[in-house]
């Protein structure tokens, strides 16, 4: 949890919510997007219906400069990975901005594979 102060007083905004906003981005995808750990493993049924499990696999850091977010992803085969990386960063930071009125230090996106049948690695970031 962390505490923003404002001219009426102070917020304190929890983990929780700002992953809450992250799997509301990328349910917007319909299924294209799933959220992964860092080494590009699928958590269980908790995530694939949308479960709170899904924002253990998420950094999510307050320091001096502000809100970082680092959430990993692995797409659906056919799926245009700068688009939708592009899309989803935005997405997080303008949402982010909008729900808790803080705006982030930085939104990164890291794309850990690709899905058909099996999952192929990759390693792509993009940051805003």
């Amino acid at each position: 949890m962390f505490t923003v102060e404002t001219d009426l007083g102070s917020i304190t905004v929890s983990k929780s919510a700002i992953g809450k906003i992250v799997i509301e981005a990328v349910k917007r995808f319909d299924g294209k997007v799933i959220i992964s750990n860092h080494k590009g493993k699928v958590p269980g049924i908790v995530s694939w219906i949308g479960g709170m499990d899904d924002i253990n696999n998420m950094e999510i850091n307050y320091g001096e400069n502000g809100l970082d977010l680092r959430i990993f992803v692995v797409l659906r085969f056919g799926t245009s990975i700068t688009q939708v990386a592009n899309q989803l960063v935005d997405d997080i930071h303008e949402k982010t901005k909008e729900t808790i009125g803080i705006e982030p230090n930085s939104v990164a996106v890291v794309v850990t594979g690709m899905i058909s049948k099996n999952i192929a690695r990759r390693h792509i970031e993009v940051t805003r």
